[in-house]
C-alpha cells in the first residue's frame, strides 16, 4: 500500500477512533460525578485519535520493507508445487485509490492550514487585549499572592482589564493574570478571592501548558469535527474541577457569590472562544447548567481506586487503538531490494615446483638383509568422521506436505493496475520442524505487480510437515509457486 493510502486510511482510523471515544467517555461521565475523573477520561479520549496519525507517520520515516529481486537457481530444475489463491471479486477490498487517498489528504492538509490561520490571529487578538490591560494595584496584588501561597501555585503577573466582564490566564511561559474592572467593584471581595483562586488552580495543575497541546491537536486534526466536540467537554470538566479547588472550604454565601459572577462573566462575554486563554467561562454555555449546579451542591471526590480504574481502562483501550494502527502501518508497500552483486576474484597460478638434485649412491651388488625395524610408539592418525549427507547438500524436498499454507492477500499494486492474475514462484529454506524461511523470488509473473512481496510476506507463517533421518529432524528446500486469481461471483 502506497503512502498516501496508508496517510488517508490512518485519517480514517482516527475519526473511528474519535467517534468510539466520544461514546465511551459519554457513558462513563453519566455515571461519574467526579470532575477530576471525568476530565481525566475526556482527555485520554482526545489525546487517543492521534495515535493512527503519529504511527503511520513514524512507519513512513522507516526505510520500505524489501523483497528480494528473482535469481537463478543453480542445479537441476526441481518441478514447483503450486499454491492457488483465489479470491471472489466481489468480497475483494481493494485500495482506495491514489487520486482518492490525494484528495483526502490534501483536504486534510487545508483545513489543518486554516486552523493554524485562525489560531495565529487569536493569537494576535489575546496579545493585544494583555497590552491594552493595566498594571495592578497593590492591594489586588497581595490577595493574588495570599491566595497562590494557599492553593500552592505560583504567583503570575497580574494586570486589570477596563473592557470585558470575566477573569483569564494565559501564557505558556510567563503567565499572565487578566482580570475584569467589573469584578473588582463588587462589594464583598471573597468573590474576587474566589475567581482568582479558580485561575490560579488552572496554573497550579498546568492547564495553561495542556491549552497549547489541545490547540496543535485540534490544527493538525482539523479534518476531525469530533475532536472539538470531546475538548469542549474536556474543558468543561476542567472548569468544575478548578471550581471545586477554589471553592474547597467555601461557605454557602460564597458559593453564591461566585455562581453569580460567573453568570455575570457569561452576560458580558462574547459568544465563542476567541482567545487561546484560560478564561472564566472558557466551556460552551449549554455545559454551564452542570458547572452552576455543582457550585451550589458540591460533589464527592472518587478514590484512588476508582482513579486506578479509569487509567487501567485507557491503557486497554489505547493498547487496543495502537495495535489497529500498528496493523495499518505494517501494510506499507515493500519495494525491491538490488540483486547481489557477484565478485570474482582471480587467481594467482602457484608457482612450478623447483627441481632439486640429489647425490646418487652406489649400492652394493649384494642384497642387504632384511632388516626388522622396531615398532613405533606413535599413535595412529586419527580417522575423519563422515559428514552428514544432510550437511553437504540440503535436501529438495519435492513433494511437500503442508500443515499450512501461505495465505497471502491479494496484491495492492495488482488491484490499482487492473490485474486479475498473477503468479509468483519461491525458493525457501525449510528446517527441521517444518517452519520455511528465508524466501526469495524465483520468478513472478507479471514483474512489478506485488505478487512476490505478497507470497515472501505471507511464506513466513506457512509450514511443512517436519522430515527426519534416522530418527533426527532434517530441513531442506523447496520450491513452490503461488498462483492469484480474482473469480468473478
Amino acid at each position: 500500500m502506497g503512502t498516501p493510502e496508508l496517510l488517508a486510511l490512518s485519517l480514517g482510523l482516527s475519526l473511528l477512533l474519535a467517534g468510539a471515544a466520544y461514546g465511551l467517555v459519554r457513558l462513563f461521565e453519566a455515571s461519574t460525578p467526579d470532575p477530576v475523573l471525568r476530565e481525566t477520561a475526556w482527555a485520554m479520549a482526545l489525546y487517543l485519535p492521534a495515535l493512527p496519525i503519529v504511527l503511520v507517520g513514524a512507519a513512513l520515516l522507516l526505510p520500505p520493507p524489501t523483497f528480494a529481486t528473482p535469481i537463478e537457481l543453480e542445479g537441476p530444475a526441481v518441478a514447483p508445487a503450486m499454491i492457488e489463491i483465489i479470491v471472489q471479486q466481489g468480497a475483494a477490498v481493494g485500495p482506495i485509490g491514489e487520486p482518492l487517498a490525494f484528495g483526502v489528504f490534501a483536504l486534510a492538509g487545508l483545513l489543518a492550514v486554516i486552523r493554524v490561520i485562525w489560531l495565529a490571529r487569536r493569537t494576535v487578538r489575546l496579545h493585544r487585549l494583555i497590552r491594552a490591560s493595566g498594571e495592578a494595584s497593590p492591594a489586588i496584588r497581595r490577595i493574588v499572592e495570599d491566595t497562590a501561597g494557599r492553593l500552592g501555585a505560583p504567583t503570575p503577573d497580574v494586570r486589570i482589564r477596563a473592557a470585558g466582564g470575566e477573569a483569564l490566564i494565559a501564557g505558556l511561559l510567563r503567565p499572565v493574570l487578566v482580570l475584569p474592572a467589573s469584578l473588582l467593584e463588587a462589594p464583598d471581595p471573597q468573590a474576587l478571592r474566589a475567581v482568582c483562586a479558580h485561575e490560579l488552580a488552572h496554573l497550579k495543575r498546568g492547564d495553561h501548558r495542556a491549552l497549547w497541546i489541545e490547540e496543535a491537536l485540534l490544527a493538525v486534526l482539523a479534518f476531525n469535527p469530533i475532536l472539538r466536540i470531546i475538548r469542549d467537554h474536556r474543558s468543561a470538566a476542567r472548569e468544575e474541577a478548578c471550581d471545586a479547588a477554589a471553592l474547597a472550604q467555601a461557605g454557602e454565601d460564597v458559593r453564591r457569590l461566585y455562581a453569580r459572577s460567573l453568570l455575570d462573566a457569561l452576560r458580558a462575554s462574547p459568544k465563542g472562544d476567541d482567545a487561546p486563554a484560560l478564561t472564566f467561562t472558557s466551556s460552551r454555555r449549554i455545559l454551564v447548567m452542570r458547572r452552576l449546579k455543582a457550585i451550589l451542591s458540591p460533589v464527592p471526590t472518587s478514590g484512588i481506586r476508582q482513579r486506578l480504574t479509569v487509567l487501567g481502562l485507557g491503557v486497554a483501550v489505547a493498547a487496543v487503538a495502537g495495535t489497529s494502527s500498528l496493523a495499518l502501518a505494517v501494510q506499507r508497500e515493500a519495494v525491491a531490494a538490488p540483486p547481489p552483486v557477484s565478485v570474482v576474484t582471480a587467481s594467482r597460478p602457484a608457482p612450478a615446483p623447483r627441481a632439486v638434485a640429489t647425490p646418487t649412491r652406489v649400492t652394493p651388488s649384494v642384497a642387504p638383509k632384511a632388516i626388522v625395524a622396531p615398532a613405533s610408539n606413535a599413535e595412529p592418525a586419527p580417522r575423519a568422521a563422515p559428514v552428514p549427507v544432510a550437511q553437504i547438500q540440503p535436501r529438495v524436498i519435492t513433494n511437500p506436505s503442508w500443515v499450512q499454507h501461505p495465505m497471502p492477500s491479494y496484491p495492492a499494486a495488482a488491484l490499482e493496475q487492473g490485474l486479475t492474475s498473477g503468479q509468483a514462484d519461491l525458493s525457501c529454506t525449510v528446517e527441521a520442524d517444518g517452519h520455511v524461511s528465508a524466501c526469495t523470488v524465483v520468478n513472478e509473473n507479471p514483474v512489478g505487480a506485488g505478487y512476490g512481496a505478497a507470497a515472501v510476506a505471507a511464506a513466513g507463517s506457512a509450514r511443512l510437515s517436519p522430515r527426519s533421518v534416522d530418527g533426527a529432524g532434517v530441513g531442506g528446500t523447496v520450491r513452490f509457486s503461488v498462483r492469484f486469481t480474482i473469480r468473478a461471483e
